[in-house]
């Protein structure tokens, strides 16, 4: 079983007037050797809208929640370091 990897999947297709509209996610499968156990962190992907004359359009999520879990971790380095060095002194 591989250590990393990297899954996107499509959930239930929903129909809405004369689009069919189908959901995708990203799961991110983290198996750590010799356990049992792993880490699985799913994250919304992508939606596809068909039409019903056959056009298909592929709309991106923006994950909001994880730009602001990256803009907080990077705050929180920044501030580490920073107390890092001035206790350094």
């Amino acid at each position: 079983m591989p250590f990393l990897t990297v899954e996107t999947l499509p959930s239930e297709s929903i129909q809405t007037g004369p689009n069919k509209i189908t959901p995708f996610s990203q799961a991110v499968k983290l198996m750590l050797p010799g356990s049992r156990g792993g880490l699985i962190w799913n994250r919304p992907y992508s939606v596809l809208v068909q039409g019903d004359d056959g056009s298909e359009q592929v709309l991106p999520v923006v994950d909001v929640t994880r730009i602001a879990q990256l803009i907080l971790i990077g705050i929180v380095l920044a501030f580490g370091i920073l107390f890092w060095l001035i206790n350094r002194r």
